[in-house]
């Protein structure tokens, strides 16, 4: 997971960040690497009894790897394409004023995400590599496509969707709140449920390095804040750290403390 402070340049992975938008950025990297770290996706079309009969290739789709920091795209580019994550983690997130930034979502397997239309007053997500993780490619065009040609990954497609929808409702009601525990609290569930093992005692480790100022970055606040809340949420019995940034979360008390916070304001 990047720990860059928010405003830093990390690291590229698949794709370009110059100043060139949407996929005039995008599809000269993609020919040049896809001999490396891309491969073409194709996808079947399956039989009336069930078999594949017919493979048809999706030409301008393509399967890129990221390694943990990298950009999947920044916020001049990646538009007229749809990412899908098939393994790994995705950080999508909105820079602000003063060098601050905040989460739009920490995105897990067969999410989709898209860049905003910068168009209109919009300033452009940007989209981090949390972890090693894998992103189909389409164009806008291509999409229907792909849908019909594979009802495994279409049905995936909806799931993720559902979920993002839920996740961007919750935030949404978190950003009203204006509450930096609440929002702290559910970044700290997500990424316990999303990277976390058992630690035995009731505890969820938190297995990537996670530091008060990338906390700080995810949520919208600053290292001093987020130092704070999470001694108070320590003395709650909500959390506690050890050495090498290691976090571990009683997700279910963190959980309650945070509908209780949120519905109380």
């Amino acid at each position: 997971m990047s720990t860059n402070q928010a405003g830093s340049r990390p690291r590229t992975g698949g794709l370009t960040t110059t100043p060139e938008v949407g996929r005039s950025a995008i599809e000269p990297r993609l020919a040049e690497d896809r001999s490396k770290s891309i491969t073409a996706d194709s996808t079947s079309v399956s039989g009336q009894n069930g078999e594949d009969s017919t493979r048809r290739p999706v030409s301008s789709a393509a399967t890129v790897s990221f390694k943990p920091g990298d950009e999947v795209f920044d916020a001049r580019s990646g538009h007229g394409m749809v990412f899908i994550v098939r393994s790994g983690c995705v950080r999508l997130y909105k820079q602000l004023p003063k060098g601050r930034s905040i989460n739009l979502g920490i995105l897990g397997p067969n999410t989709v995400f898209t860049q905003e239309d910068t168009t209109g007053i919009a300033s452009g997500a940007i989209a981090e590599s949390m972890v090693d993780s894998t992103i189909l490619l389409v164009p806008v065009e291509e999409l229907a496509n792909v849908i019909a040609t594979s009802p495994e990954l279409a049905a995936s497609m909806v799931t993720g969707m559902t979920r993002r929808l839920t996740e961007m409702q919750t935030l949404i009601e978190h950003l009203l709140v204006r509450d930096v525990s609440i929002r702290l609290a559910v970044t700290l569930i997500t990424l316990a449920t999303r990277f976390g093992r058992p630690a035995g005692d009731g505890f969820t480790q938190i297995t990537i390095p996670v530091t008060h100022i990338s906390l700080a970055n995810m949520i919208g606040s600053n290292r001093v804040t987020v130092s704070r809340k999470l001694i108070e949420l320590q003395a709650a019995g909500l959390m506690r750290s050890s050495g090498h940034h290691a976090i571990f979360v009683e997700i279910g008390g963190m959980r309650q403390f945070a509908r209780s916070a949120t519905y109380s304001k």
